[in-house]
């Protein structure tokens, strides 16, 4: 039996166990708002654990929201194997609808980093009452997103002018030719992908996108 922190649970997922994180505030502002992050590749170390992830987490945090991280079937204490993106979308559904089964009608905030850029755009269309798509670096190369309807809700892309992982220019070039829905976008000059020594930068980029939007 696997002893996991406080504030870490398992819940039941379509193969098995899910593992997730629930980061509270000291003072829950909008308590009718959930930020729920999908993080990145996890054929490629990605975890709820990454930097950028728990840099969303934090973020939510300064502004009073409770926010969930949670791993992917087959990453860490999560049961399953990596589907290639489809399955990990509907890990990130059985998260929404936990949220929501314990809190009808709960708001969704909803993030991806990179690979979880993806698996939460596909998803943004499937879940109902969310109110906001953050995604930083999204894959759009390896994973595209062309099929899958576009965002409803206010939507920020966060995007490094150097990122030597999801070239910019594809991003940019998906954003300007294959997307037609209104969007913001965030280009942080000198900025790799995972956003090294960007970290402060990139929390003070979603709290200047969210704070006017949750008053």
């Amino acid at each position: 039996m696997h002893l996991l922190p406080e504030n870490h649970q398992l819940i039941a997922g379509p193969t098995g166990n899910l593992e997730l994180t629930v980061d509270k505030p000291k003072e829950n502002k909008h308590p009718n708002t959930t930020v729920i992050i999908c993080h990145p590749h996890p054929q490629h170390l990605g975890t709820m654990h990454n930097k950028v992830v728990t840099t969303i987490s934090r973020t939510a945090k300064e502004l009073g929201l409770t926010s969930i991280r949670f791993n992917y079937r087959g990453v860490q204490h999560s049961q399953g194997s990596y589907d290639h993106g489809e399955g990990e979308v509907e890990d990130l559904l059985t998260v929404v609808n936990w949220v929501q089964t314990q809190t009808p009608e709960q708001k969704i905030i909803l993030a991806g980093f990179s690979f979880g850029g993806s698996v939460a755009y596909k998803g943004a269309a499937k879940i109902e009452h969310l109110s906001h798509l953050i995604t930083i670096a999204p894959a759009v190369v390896n994973f595209p997103l062309t099929q899958h309807p576009e965002p409803t809700v206010p939507w920020l892309i966060i995007q490094g002018n150097n990122d030597e992982v999801v070239a910019s220019e594809a991003v940019f070039h998906w954003l300007t030719t294959e997307i037609s829905c209104p969007y913001t976008l965030s280009r942080m000059q000198e900025t790799g992908h995972f956003f090294h020594g960007k970290l402060v930068h990139l929390r003070k980029e979603i709290e200047y996108y969210l704070q006017p939007r949750l008053s």
